[in-house]
């Protein structure tokens, strides 16, 4: 019986995983159709894949972009945290600062949302 739970939690793993990646991929084939309005960046930083509030300043080899941003839609404040439908690690601080450059905190910015579910956004399509 232990052994059948053991495969049950990595089927849903395997099965969750997979939900995950098609709707990324959802939302990278069809962003660059969406309609696009003005928001606001709030949050736009680099962060180590292995920085926690007690391992700042460890090593990594593993670098991400954390973004949050504010736009409306027919009257509706949304927040959105997707920079792009997937996700990049980046191998250093700069190269993530890189793709941070265009989105500084405070700007206005583009945000490309899904017509059907306007919570659903990107700030690059594609």
């Amino acid at each position: 019986m232990p052994d059948d739970l053991g495969k049950y939690l990595i089927i849903a793993f395997i099965v969750g995983a997979v939900y995950l990646a098609w709707h990324a991929w959802q939302i990278k084939s069809a962003s660059p159709n969406w309609p696009s309005v003005e928001g606001e960046m709030l949050v736009a930083k680099a962060r180590a894949r292995n920085e926690t509030a007690d391992q700042q300043g460890t090593p990594t080899h593993e670098w991400f972009t954390e973004v949050r941003y504010r736009y409306t839609v027919n009257g509706v404040s949304y927040t959105g945290d997707r920079l792009r439908a997937f996700g990049r690690n980046h191998f250093d601080e700069q190269h993530a600062l890189q793709e941070l450059a265009p989105f500084p905190v405070g700007q206005k910015v583009r945000v490309y949302y899904d017509p059907a579910k306007p919570a659903s956004s990107v700030l690059i399509p594609g």
